[in-house]
């Protein structure tokens, strides 16, 4: 068999570093493709909150207090913002629960109508302007992708799994910063007066 000449190799490589080359580009811009939209992103992460039955969150602020929130479909909440106090609302109705007495009140915390107005969800031009998509990040231990933007002159990273959930974020304040753990999505909770 005769030995190919140095031309008919050189043609053989490149022809065959051609398509290796493209294989290569496309597989390694594939994922940025797949989530090229961060406003897009946001949107389903927005719309997938929404829909979820229920959910728990744990608002950890950096003065050392927590407020925790229970959530069910589609308007019952339970917010802790301390150890003895509990809020109630079942739809327009609020319950307080203190020291294990239950009050019905004509009216809730401005805190908890902030809680339950979601405006913290808002996608404004702010947070449009604003967002970037900074890819999957290990947090935890978990694979998380990772948003930041700007939200009542806020900064905000927000972390959301495979099913598009928020799993936690942060928000820098102006007294500090406050860390938000979401769990129980869609599992049993019970919220009753």
């Amino acid at each position: 068999m005769p030995r190919p000449t140095l031309l008919e190799v050189h043609d053989h490589m490149s022809r065959s570093f051609v398509p290796v080359a493209l294989a290569m580009l496309a597989a390694a811009t594939l994922p940025l493709l797949a989530r090229a939209d961060p406003y897009g992103d946001l949107l389903k992460i927005r719309s997938a909150f929404e829909s979820a039955r229920s959910w728990h969150a744990s608002e950890q602020f950096s003065n050392g207090r927590t407020i925790l929130i229970d959530y069910v479909a589609p308007n019952r909440w339970r917010i802790q913002p301390t150890s003895n106090v509990t809020e109630i609302l079942i739809g327009n109705t609020v319950y307080m629960v203190s020291n294990g007495r239950t009050v019905r009140t004509p009216f809730g915390s401005p805190q908890i109508h902030q809680i339950v107005s979601q405006n913290w969800f808002r996608i404004t031009p702010e947070v449009r302007r604003t967002l970037r998509d900074r890819g999957w990040r290990s947090v935890g231990g978990v694979r998380l992708h990772e948003y930041t933007f700007t939200a009542d002159s806020m900064p905000v990273q927000l972390y959301a799994g495979t099913n598009d959930l928020p799993v936690r974020s942060y928000v820098r304040m102006t007294r500090g910063t406050v860390t938000i753990l979401y769990s129980r999505y869609n599992a049993p909770i019970s919220i009753n007066p």
